[in-house]
């Protein structure tokens, strides 16, 4: 499986409006939910799911980039999306050497 067969232009978000980390995931998933990638129903308990992967450790990989993700048997196949903010998302997502992240890919 490629990139290019999980993300669409439509999955791509070229200037999010979150400015921190759990606003970005949310942003991305109400994405995934208004293209039907999720089922609405199915919201809530995938973004429960984020939360507690991203507890437990940063999906910040550095170089301004976070991967922020999760398995649910709630999803039949991958999904994915994709968000840029040219201001950065806080710096929850971040490792320590980072300022912020630019690219975050969910």
């Amino acid at each position: 499986m490629s990139l290019a067969n999980l993300l669409s232009a439509e999955q791509i978000i070229p200037e999010m409006k979150a400015t921190e980390r759990w606003a970005a995931i949310v942003e991305l998933i109400d994405l995934l939910v208004r293209l039907g990638k999720i089922k609405p129903q199915d919201r809530d308990p995938i973004l429960a799911a984020l939360r507690q992967r991203e507890e437990t450790m940063s999906t910040g990989i550095g170089f301004g980039i976070a991967i922020p993700h999760c398995s649910s048997d709630r999803l039949d196949e991958v999904v994915a999306a994709f968000g840029r903010s040219t201001t950065g998302i806080d710096r929850s997502f971040a490792i320590a050497r980072e300022k912020s992240e630019r690219n975050i890919g969910l």
